[in-house]
Protein backbone atom coordinates (compact mmCIF):
# COMPACT_ATOMS: atom_id res chain seq x y z
CA UNK A 1 0.00 0.00 0.00
CA UNK A 2 2.80 2.36 0.72
CA UNK A 3 4.03 2.02 -2.58
CA UNK A 4 1.21 3.20 -4.37
CA UNK A 5 1.07 6.01 -2.11
CA UNK A 6 4.89 6.86 -2.93
CA UNK A 7 4.20 6.44 -6.79
CA UNK A 8 1.54 8.43 -6.88
CA UNK A 9 3.19 11.48 -4.93
CA UNK A 10 6.27 11.33 -7.67
CA UNK A 11 3.61 11.51 -10.03
CA UNK A 12 1.99 14.70 -8.63
CA UNK A 13 5.47 16.25 -7.55
CA UNK A 14 7.27 15.47 -11.33
CA UNK A 15 3.91 17.01 -13.00
CA UNK A 16 3.80 13.49 -14.84
CA UNK A 17 0.37 12.72 -13.67
CA UNK A 18 -1.18 14.30 -16.70
CA UNK A 19 0.35 11.64 -18.83
CA UNK A 20 -0.77 8.81 -16.95
CA UNK A 21 -3.74 6.68 -18.91
CA UNK A 22 -6.96 5.67 -16.72
CA UNK A 23 -8.39 2.45 -18.47
CA UNK A 24 -11.54 1.75 -18.78
CA UNK A 25 -10.56 -1.90 -17.32
CA UNK A 26 -9.68 0.80 -13.98
CA UNK A 27 -6.30 0.02 -14.19
CA UNK A 28 -4.13 3.59 -14.00
CA UNK A 29 -0.77 3.07 -15.94
CA UNK A 30 2.22 5.21 -16.88
CA UNK A 31 4.93 3.38 -18.77
CA UNK A 32 5.53 -0.05 -16.77
CA UNK A 33 4.15 1.38 -13.85
CA UNK A 34 0.52 0.60 -13.29
CA UNK A 35 -1.96 0.77 -10.11
CA UNK A 36 -5.54 -0.60 -9.67
CA UNK A 37 -8.22 1.92 -9.29
CA UNK A 38 -10.45 0.29 -6.76
CA UNK A 39 -7.61 -0.12 -4.43
CA UNK A 40 -8.08 1.55 -1.59
CA UNK A 41 -5.35 4.16 0.79
CA UNK A 42 -5.25 4.70 4.21
CA UNK A 43 -3.99 8.41 4.80
CA UNK A 44 -2.50 10.24 7.82
CA UNK A 45 -3.32 14.01 7.48
CA UNK A 46 -1.43 16.97 8.63
CA UNK A 47 -4.41 17.29 11.24
CA UNK A 48 -4.09 13.94 12.69
CA UNK A 49 -6.94 13.14 10.56
CA UNK A 50 -7.20 9.22 9.03
CA UNK A 51 -8.63 9.06 5.57
CA UNK A 52 -9.67 6.53 3.57
CA UNK A 53 -10.11 6.97 -0.30
CA UNK A 54 -9.41 4.89 -3.72
CA UNK A 55 -6.52 5.33 -6.03
CA UNK A 56 -8.99 6.17 -8.41
CA UNK A 57 -10.63 9.14 -6.37
CA UNK A 58 -7.30 10.77 -5.06
CA UNK A 59 -5.62 10.63 -9.00
CA UNK A 60 -9.11 12.16 -10.64
CA UNK A 61 -8.38 15.11 -7.60
CA UNK A 62 -5.26 15.22 -8.11
CA UNK A 63 -4.90 15.26 -12.01
CA UNK A 64 -6.41 19.24 -11.81
CA UNK A 65 -6.05 20.45 -7.91
CA UNK A 66 -8.17 23.56 -9.11
CA UNK A 67 -11.32 22.00 -10.89
CA UNK A 68 -14.97 22.61 -9.34
CA UNK A 69 -16.52 19.97 -7.12
CA UNK A 70 -18.96 19.33 -10.22
CA UNK A 71 -16.19 18.85 -12.92
CA UNK A 72 -14.64 16.43 -10.15
CA UNK A 73 -17.95 14.79 -9.56
CA UNK A 74 -19.33 14.36 -13.11
CA UNK A 75 -15.27 12.89 -13.47
CA UNK A 76 -15.45 10.22 -10.84
CA UNK A 77 -18.61 9.67 -12.27
CA UNK A 78 -17.45 8.42 -15.90
CA UNK A 79 -14.70 6.81 -14.09
CA UNK A 80 -17.75 4.67 -11.86
CA UNK A 81 -15.72 6.05 -8.95
CA UNK A 82 -18.08 5.68 -5.80
CA UNK A 83 -16.26 7.21 -2.70
CA UNK A 84 -15.60 10.70 -4.21
CA UNK A 85 -13.10 13.43 -2.10
CA UNK A 86 -14.90 15.32 0.25
CA UNK A 87 -14.99 19.28 -0.15
CA UNK A 88 -13.51 19.15 3.67
CA UNK A 89 -10.43 16.95 2.97
CA UNK A 90 -9.69 18.06 -0.08
CA UNK A 91 -6.98 20.67 0.70
CA UNK A 92 -5.57 18.03 3.34
CA UNK A 93 -5.47 15.69 0.29
CA UNK A 94 -3.57 17.73 -2.39
CA UNK A 95 -0.93 18.81 0.27
CA UNK A 96 -0.31 15.35 1.18
CA UNK A 97 0.67 13.90 -2.03
CA UNK A 98 2.12 17.69 -3.50
CA UNK A 99 5.10 19.97 -2.78
CA UNK A 100 4.07 23.01 -0.56
CA UNK A 101 3.48 24.94 -3.43
CA UNK A 102 1.37 22.92 -4.65
CA UNK A 103 1.76 21.00 -7.96
CA UNK A 104 0.75 22.53 -11.62
CA UNK A 105 -2.42 22.35 -12.38
CA UNK A 106 -3.47 20.14 -15.04
CA UNK A 107 -6.70 20.30 -16.90
CA UNK A 108 -8.34 16.64 -18.70
CA UNK A 109 -8.29 13.41 -17.93
CA UNK A 110 -5.89 11.09 -19.84
CA UNK A 111 -7.30 7.86 -21.20
CA UNK A 112 -6.70 5.17 -23.37
CA UNK A 113 -8.98 6.40 -26.14
CA UNK A 114 -8.59 10.15 -25.77
CA UNK A 115 -6.10 12.69 -25.68
CA UNK A 116 -4.97 15.10 -22.74
CA UNK A 117 -6.03 19.36 -23.81
CA UNK A 118 -3.91 21.30 -21.98
CA UNK A 119 -4.49 25.21 -20.55
CA UNK A 120 -3.69 27.73 -22.46
CA UNK A 121 -0.35 29.77 -21.34
CA UNK A 122 -2.47 32.93 -21.34
CA UNK A 123 -5.71 31.90 -19.65
CA UNK A 124 -6.89 34.85 -16.88
CA UNK A 125 -6.48 33.90 -13.43
CA UNK A 126 -10.07 33.59 -10.92
CA UNK A 127 -9.77 37.03 -9.38
CA UNK A 128 -8.95 38.69 -12.91
CA UNK A 129 -11.80 37.37 -14.41
CA UNK A 130 -14.38 38.37 -11.02
CA UNK A 131 -12.84 41.66 -11.30
CA UNK A 132 -13.64 41.87 -15.40
CA UNK A 133 -17.11 40.37 -14.61
CA UNK A 134 -17.78 43.57 -12.24
CA UNK A 135 -16.84 46.17 -14.38
CA UNK A 136 -19.36 44.91 -16.88
CA UNK A 137 -22.14 44.92 -14.48
CA UNK A 138 -21.34 48.12 -12.79
CA UNK A 139 -21.69 49.40 -16.57
CA UNK A 140 -24.77 47.86 -17.37
CA UNK A 141 -26.07 48.80 -14.37
CA UNK A 142 -25.18 52.61 -15.27
CA UNK A 143 -26.66 52.26 -19.02
CA UNK A 144 -29.78 51.02 -17.20
CA UNK A 145 -30.07 53.34 -15.03
CA UNK A 146 -29.71 56.38 -17.78
CA UNK A 147 -32.46 54.52 -19.96
CA UNK A 148 -34.71 53.97 -17.08
CA UNK A 149 -34.81 57.99 -16.86
CA UNK A 150 -35.21 58.61 -20.30
CA UNK A 151 -38.30 56.49 -20.25
CA UNK A 152 -39.60 57.64 -17.20
CA UNK A 153 -39.12 61.48 -18.62
CA UNK A 154 -41.03 60.46 -21.96
CA UNK A 155 -43.85 58.69 -20.15
CA UNK A 156 -44.48 62.39 -18.41
CA UNK A 157 -44.43 63.95 -21.13
CA UNK A 158 -46.67 61.95 -23.52
CA UNK A 159 -49.32 61.73 -20.13
CA UNK A 160 -49.15 65.35 -19.84
CA UNK A 161 -50.04 65.67 -23.78
CA UNK A 162 -52.88 63.24 -23.24
CA UNK A 163 -54.40 65.47 -20.26
CA UNK A 164 -54.26 68.28 -22.18
CA UNK A 165 -55.85 66.69 -25.28
CA UNK A 166 -58.96 65.72 -23.21
CA UNK A 167 -59.56 69.22 -21.31
CA UNK A 168 -59.55 70.74 -25.10
CA UNK A 169 -61.90 67.73 -26.18
CA UNK A 170 -63.98 68.51 -23.25
CA UNK A 171 -64.39 72.02 -23.78
CA UNK A 172 -65.60 71.59 -27.60
CA UNK A 173 -68.71 72.74 -28.38
CA UNK A 174 -71.17 69.67 -29.20
CA UNK A 175 -71.40 69.24 -32.85
CA UNK A 176 -74.05 69.52 -35.43
CA UNK A 177 -74.58 66.14 -35.65
CA UNK A 178 -75.52 65.68 -31.52
CA UNK A 179 -77.90 68.35 -32.03
CA UNK A 180 -79.76 66.71 -35.07
CA UNK A 181 -80.36 63.15 -32.87
CA UNK A 182 -81.08 64.76 -29.86
CA UNK A 183 -83.96 67.01 -31.51
CA UNK A 184 -85.39 64.46 -34.47
CA UNK A 185 -88.90 62.96 -34.30
CA UNK A 186 -90.41 59.66 -34.11
CA UNK A 187 -91.78 58.70 -37.36
CA UNK A 188 -95.94 57.67 -35.95
CA UNK A 189 -96.39 54.76 -38.71
CA UNK A 190 -92.73 53.24 -37.88
CA UNK A 191 -94.09 53.30 -33.75
CA UNK A 192 -97.63 51.83 -34.84
CA UNK A 193 -95.50 49.02 -36.69
CA UNK A 194 -93.10 48.51 -34.20
CA UNK A 195 -95.90 48.03 -31.44
CA UNK A 196 -97.89 45.32 -33.64
CA UNK A 197 -95.07 43.40 -33.77
CA UNK A 198 -94.46 43.43 -30.48
CA UNK A 199 -97.80 42.49 -29.91
CA UNK A 200 -97.80 39.70 -32.22
CA UNK A 201 -95.05 38.47 -30.37
CA UNK A 202 -97.13 37.84 -27.45
CA UNK A 203 -99.78 36.79 -28.40
CA UNK A 204 -97.41 34.04 -30.73
CA UNK A 205 -96.20 33.43 -27.04
CA UNK A 206 -99.27 33.14 -25.09
CA UNK A 207 -100.34 30.20 -27.38
CA UNK A 208 -97.42 28.66 -27.80
CA UNK A 209 -97.46 28.75 -23.66
CA UNK A 210 -101.23 27.00 -23.45
CA UNK A 211 -99.98 24.03 -25.80
CA UNK A 212 -97.21 22.94 -23.89
CA UNK A 213 -99.96 23.44 -20.68
CA UNK A 214 -101.71 20.95 -22.49
CA UNK A 215 -99.30 18.75 -23.16
CA UNK A 216 -97.76 18.65 -19.89
CA UNK A 217 -101.00 17.95 -18.84
CA UNK A 218 -101.15 14.89 -21.00
CA UNK A 219 -97.93 13.78 -20.35
CA UNK A 220 -98.12 13.65 -16.53
CA UNK A 221 -99.19 11.20 -14.44
CA UNK A 222 -102.43 12.33 -13.36
CA UNK A 223 -103.45 12.86 -16.90
CA UNK A 224 -102.18 9.91 -18.59
CA UNK A 225 -104.00 7.97 -20.92
CA UNK A 226 -106.33 11.09 -21.31
CA UNK A 227 -108.14 11.36 -24.97
CA UNK A 228 -105.37 14.22 -26.32
CA UNK A 229 -103.56 12.18 -29.56
CA UNK A 230 -103.48 15.14 -31.53
CA UNK A 231 -101.64 17.27 -29.14
CA UNK A 232 -99.00 14.43 -28.47
CA UNK A 233 -98.94 13.63 -32.02
CA UNK A 234 -98.32 17.51 -33.27
CA UNK A 235 -95.68 17.70 -30.43
CA UNK A 236 -93.48 14.88 -31.95
CA UNK A 237 -93.77 15.92 -35.39
CA UNK A 238 -92.18 19.23 -34.27
CA UNK A 239 -89.73 17.63 -31.88
CA UNK A 240 -88.45 14.73 -34.89
CA UNK A 241 -88.02 17.71 -37.39
CA UNK A 242 -85.42 19.70 -35.39
CA UNK A 243 -83.56 16.06 -34.29
CA UNK A 244 -80.11 15.74 -35.88
CA UNK A 245 -79.17 12.34 -36.67
CA UNK A 246 -76.19 11.10 -34.69
CA UNK A 247 -74.63 7.98 -35.31
CA UNK A 248 -72.15 5.83 -32.56
CA UNK A 249 -71.20 2.15 -32.76
CA UNK A 250 -75.21 0.70 -32.17
CA UNK A 251 -76.41 2.79 -34.48
CA UNK A 252 -74.17 1.75 -37.19
CA UNK A 253 -75.71 -1.78 -36.86
CA UNK A 254 -79.07 -0.46 -37.06
CA UNK A 255 -80.51 -1.30 -40.28
CA UNK A 256 -83.88 -0.92 -41.67
CA UNK A 257 -86.01 -3.70 -43.21
CA UNK A 258 -84.33 -5.83 -46.24
CA UNK A 259 -81.03 -4.87 -45.57
CA UNK A 260 -78.52 -7.54 -44.98
CA UNK A 261 -75.84 -7.55 -42.18
CA UNK A 262 -73.85 -9.89 -42.61
CA UNK A 263 -71.07 -8.04 -44.39
CA UNK A 264 -70.73 -5.61 -41.35
CA UNK A 265 -70.20 -9.02 -39.24
CA UNK A 266 -67.86 -10.32 -41.85
CA UNK A 267 -66.01 -6.96 -42.05
CA UNK A 268 -65.73 -6.61 -38.22
CA UNK A 269 -64.65 -10.60 -38.00
CA UNK A 270 -61.76 -10.04 -40.48
CA UNK A 271 -60.67 -6.79 -38.98
CA UNK A 272 -60.31 -8.16 -35.47
CA UNK A 273 -58.52 -11.58 -36.66
CA UNK A 274 -55.89 -8.98 -38.48
CA UNK A 275 -55.26 -7.08 -35.47
CA UNK A 276 -54.72 -10.73 -33.56
CA UNK A 277 -52.55 -12.08 -36.28
CA UNK A 278 -48.82 -11.80 -35.39
CA UNK A 279 -47.37 -11.08 -38.97
CA UNK A 280 -46.82 -6.93 -39.26
CA UNK A 281 -45.80 -6.22 -43.15
CA UNK A 282 -47.29 -7.73 -46.18
CA UNK A 283 -49.39 -10.54 -45.11
CA UNK A 284 -49.69 -12.93 -47.73
CA UNK A 285 -52.98 -13.61 -49.67
CA UNK A 286 -53.33 -17.19 -47.85
CA UNK A 287 -53.56 -15.34 -44.61
CA UNK A 288 -55.97 -13.00 -45.79
CA UNK A 289 -58.56 -16.02 -46.91
CA UNK A 290 -57.92 -17.65 -43.48
CA UNK A 291 -59.00 -14.63 -41.33
CA UNK A 292 -62.33 -14.58 -43.73
CA UNK A 293 -63.21 -18.14 -43.45
CA UNK A 294 -62.72 -17.41 -39.28
CA UNK A 295 -65.06 -14.40 -39.86
CA UNK A 296 -67.46 -17.16 -41.39
CA UNK A 297 -67.21 -19.34 -38.82
CA UNK A 298 -67.67 -16.61 -35.85
CA UNK A 299 -71.21 -16.40 -37.38
CA UNK A 300 -73.42 -18.96 -35.44
CA UNK A 301 -75.95 -20.34 -37.72
CA UNK A 302 -76.72 -22.67 -35.39
CA UNK A 303 -78.70 -20.33 -33.18
CA UNK A 304 -80.70 -18.66 -36.38
CA UNK A 305 -84.43 -19.06 -36.41
CA UNK A 306 -83.93 -20.30 -32.48
CA UNK A 307 -85.94 -18.72 -29.55
CA UNK A 308 -84.41 -16.37 -27.44
CA UNK A 309 -84.39 -17.21 -23.59
CA UNK A 310 -84.86 -14.77 -20.83
CA UNK A 311 -84.01 -16.33 -17.03
CA UNK A 312 -86.39 -15.26 -14.08
CA UNK A 313 -85.42 -15.36 -10.36
CA UNK A 314 -87.29 -18.19 -8.58
CA UNK A 315 -86.66 -16.21 -5.29
CA UNK A 316 -90.23 -15.11 -3.86
CA UNK A 317 -89.02 -11.76 -2.91
CA UNK A 318 -88.67 -10.94 -6.38
CA UNK A 319 -91.07 -8.47 -8.08
CA UNK A 320 -91.37 -10.34 -11.60
CA UNK A 321 -91.03 -14.00 -11.39
CA UNK A 322 -92.05 -17.21 -13.87
CA UNK A 323 -95.53 -16.10 -12.38
CA UNK A 324 -95.86 -12.38 -13.66
CA UNK A 325 -93.33 -12.51 -16.21
CA UNK A 326 -95.47 -13.06 -19.46
CA UNK A 327 -97.84 -9.87 -18.42
CA UNK A 328 -94.78 -7.58 -18.07
CA UNK A 329 -92.87 -8.49 -20.58
CA UNK A 330 -95.71 -9.57 -22.66
CA UNK A 331 -98.24 -7.19 -22.23
CA UNK A 332 -96.46 -4.20 -20.16
CA UNK A 333 -98.58 -4.42 -17.00
CA UNK A 334 -97.11 -5.48 -13.79
CA UNK A 335 -99.44 -7.44 -11.46
CA UNK A 336 -98.28 -8.97 -7.83
CA UNK A 337 -97.39 -12.20 -7.74
CA UNK A 338 -100.14 -13.04 -5.45
CA UNK A 339 -102.94 -11.37 -7.74
CA UNK A 340 -101.58 -13.09 -10.17
CA UNK A 341 -101.57 -16.43 -8.81
CA UNK A 342 -105.45 -15.66 -8.21
CA UNK A 343 -105.97 -14.96 -11.52
CA UNK A 344 -104.50 -18.17 -12.89
CA UNK A 345 -106.25 -20.66 -9.92
CA UNK A 346 -109.62 -19.29 -11.19
CA UNK A 347 -109.09 -19.40 -14.78
CA UNK A 348 -107.31 -23.19 -13.99
CA UNK A 349 -104.38 -22.43 -16.31
CA UNK A 350 -100.42 -22.43 -16.16
CA UNK A 351 -97.95 -19.30 -16.16
CA UNK A 352 -97.59 -18.52 -19.81
CA UNK A 353 -93.71 -18.96 -20.43
CA UNK A 354 -93.58 -18.37 -24.45
CA UNK A 355 -94.60 -15.03 -26.22
CA UNK A 356 -93.87 -13.00 -29.53
CA UNK A 357 -92.89 -9.51 -29.93
CA UNK A 358 -92.21 -6.77 -33.15
CA UNK A 359 -88.84 -6.12 -33.49
CA UNK A 360 -88.20 -1.87 -33.88
CA UNK A 361 -88.22 -1.52 -37.82
CA UNK A 362 -84.55 0.23 -37.53
CA UNK A 363 -83.40 -2.85 -36.24
CA UNK A 364 -84.46 -4.99 -39.25
CA UNK A 365 -88.25 -5.54 -38.19
CA UNK A 366 -89.72 -8.50 -38.04
CA UNK A 367 -91.12 -10.74 -35.04
CA UNK A 368 -89.52 -12.71 -32.27
CA UNK A 369 -91.11 -15.02 -30.12
CA UNK A 370 -89.23 -15.38 -26.75
CA UNK A 371 -88.76 -17.94 -24.08
CA UNK A 372 -89.35 -17.57 -20.05
CA UNK A 373 -87.71 -19.98 -18.01
CA UNK A 374 -86.53 -20.00 -14.03
CA UNK A 375 -85.01 -23.43 -14.16
CA UNK A 376 -82.17 -23.09 -17.11
CA UNK A 377 -80.36 -26.14 -15.28
CA UNK A 378 -82.70 -28.76 -15.97
CA UNK A 379 -83.79 -27.55 -19.21
CA UNK A 380 -80.74 -26.61 -21.35
CA UNK A 381 -78.24 -29.84 -21.70
CA UNK A 382 -76.39 -28.54 -24.14
CA UNK A 383 -74.37 -25.45 -24.96
CA UNK A 384 -75.96 -24.40 -27.78
CA UNK A 385 -79.15 -23.96 -25.68
CA UNK A 386 -77.33 -21.70 -23.50
CA UNK A 387 -75.76 -19.55 -26.05
CA UNK A 388 -79.82 -18.84 -26.61
CA UNK A 389 -79.98 -17.03 -23.20
CA UNK A 390 -80.08 -13.20 -24.28
CA UNK A 391 -81.04 -11.84 -20.56
CA UNK A 392 -80.92 -12.88 -17.10
CA UNK A 393 -83.05 -11.20 -14.47
CA UNK A 394 -80.83 -10.64 -11.40
CA UNK A 395 -82.54 -11.46 -7.89
CA UNK A 396 -79.31 -9.60 -6.66
CA UNK A 397 -77.37 -12.84 -5.05
CA UNK A 398 -75.36 -15.11 -6.49
CA UNK A 399 -76.31 -18.08 -5.61
CA UNK A 400 -78.95 -17.38 -8.04
CA UNK A 401 -76.43 -18.80 -10.89
CA UNK A 402 -74.73 -21.33 -8.22
CA UNK A 403 -75.97 -24.35 -10.20
CA UNK A 404 -74.97 -23.16 -13.74
CA UNK A 405 -72.55 -24.48 -16.18
CA UNK A 406 -69.08 -22.36 -16.63
CA UNK A 407 -68.88 -18.99 -15.78
CA UNK A 408 -72.57 -19.08 -16.05
CA UNK A 409 -71.91 -19.25 -12.20
CA UNK A 410 -70.06 -16.41 -11.78
CA UNK A 411 -72.29 -13.28 -11.96
CA UNK A 412 -69.25 -10.67 -12.73
CA UNK A 413 -68.57 -13.13 -16.39
CA UNK A 414 -72.11 -13.70 -16.61
CA UNK A 415 -73.31 -10.25 -16.78
CA UNK A 416 -70.27 -9.65 -19.18
CA UNK A 417 -71.58 -12.06 -22.19
CA UNK A 418 -75.82 -11.68 -20.93
CA UNK A 419 -77.55 -8.37 -20.97
CA UNK A 420 -78.29 -8.15 -16.96
CA UNK A 421 -81.76 -6.36 -15.79
CA UNK A 422 -82.53 -6.05 -12.26
CA UNK A 423 -85.66 -4.87 -11.08
CA UNK A 424 -87.19 -3.79 -7.72
CA UNK A 425 -89.89 -2.27 -6.07
CA UNK A 426 -89.94 1.71 -5.62
CA UNK A 427 -87.64 2.54 -1.58
CA UNK A 428 -86.48 -1.15 -1.58
CA UNK A 429 -83.05 -1.28 -0.77
CA UNK A 430 -80.93 -2.57 -3.62
CA UNK A 431 -78.46 -5.82 -3.04
CA UNK A 432 -74.80 -4.60 -2.07
CA UNK A 433 -73.76 -7.57 -4.60
CA UNK A 434 -75.30 -5.92 -7.62
CA UNK A 435 -72.99 -3.02 -7.39
CA UNK A 436 -69.97 -4.76 -8.77
CA UNK A 437 -72.16 -6.43 -11.73
CA UNK A 438 -72.93 -5.00 -15.63
CA UNK A 439 -76.75 -4.99 -14.61
CA UNK A 440 -79.14 -2.57 -15.50
CA UNK A 441 -81.57 -1.45 -12.75
CA UNK A 442 -84.71 -0.61 -13.04
CA UNK A 443 -88.02 0.50 -10.54
CA UNK A 444 -91.35 -0.34 -10.21
CA UNK A 445 -94.06 2.09 -8.55
CA UNK A 446 -96.22 0.53 -6.11
CA UNK A 447 -99.75 2.47 -6.80
CA UNK A 448 -98.89 4.50 -10.18
CA UNK A 449 -99.23 1.65 -13.14
CA UNK A 450 -99.58 3.76 -15.68
CA UNK A 451 -95.45 4.07 -15.08
CA UNK A 452 -94.82 0.86 -15.87
CA UNK A 453 -94.88 1.50 -19.64
CA UNK A 454 -91.52 3.22 -18.86
CA UNK A 455 -89.90 0.48 -16.80
CA UNK A 456 -91.23 -1.97 -20.13
CA UNK A 457 -89.81 0.61 -22.86
CA UNK A 458 -86.41 0.85 -20.65
CA UNK A 459 -86.23 -2.91 -20.47
CA UNK A 460 -86.37 -3.53 -24.33
CA UNK A 461 -84.87 -0.70 -25.96
CA UNK A 462 -81.43 -1.73 -24.22
CA UNK A 463 -82.29 -5.56 -24.78
CA UNK A 464 -82.94 -4.96 -28.60
CA UNK A 465 -79.44 -2.55 -29.05
CA UNK A 466 -77.91 -5.02 -26.74
CA UNK A 467 -78.85 -8.32 -28.90
CA UNK A 468 -77.90 -6.54 -32.58
CA UNK A 469 -75.00 -6.34 -31.63
CA UNK A 470 -73.92 -9.35 -29.80
CA UNK A 471 -76.29 -11.94 -30.85
CA UNK A 472 -78.11 -10.99 -33.92
CA UNK A 473 -78.64 -14.29 -35.63
CA UNK A 474 -81.35 -14.45 -33.40
CA UNK A 475 -83.15 -11.30 -34.50
CA UNK A 476 -85.06 -12.43 -37.69
CA UNK A 477 -83.24 -12.53 -40.80
CA UNK A 478 -84.04 -10.63 -44.01
CA UNK A 479 -83.57 -12.96 -47.38
CA UNK A 480 -82.23 -10.83 -49.74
Amino acid sequence: MSDSISVLKEWSKSGKISDVSYGEDGILKLGDVSLQATESLQLATGSNKTCNYTIGSIFLQLLDTNQSLLVYRKACKKHKVKDAIKASDKAEIIAFFSESSGAAPKAGIATEKSETIPKPPDAPSQTEKKERDRDRQHEKKKHRSSSDRDRDKHRRESSSGKKRDRSRSSSRPPSSDRKEKAHKTIDPEKLFSNLSVVVGKREIKAKRDAEQAKLHEALSTEGFGAPAPEIIAKFSSQSMAHEIPVGDSASILKAGSGKDLSPILKLYSETMSGKNSTSGKGSSSGSKGKSSQEGQKRWRSYLVGKKPIIILPKGMTAPITLVNAHKFFGESKFMTREKMQKELRTKKQAPQTQFSRNVNARLGGGTVEYELMDNPRSKLNRPEDWERVVAVVALGQSWQMKDWPGFYSNPVQLFNKVFGFYVGMEGDKIPKELQGWSVLQAKLNRDKRGLDSVTYASFWNALDEWMAIHKPELLPQSIV
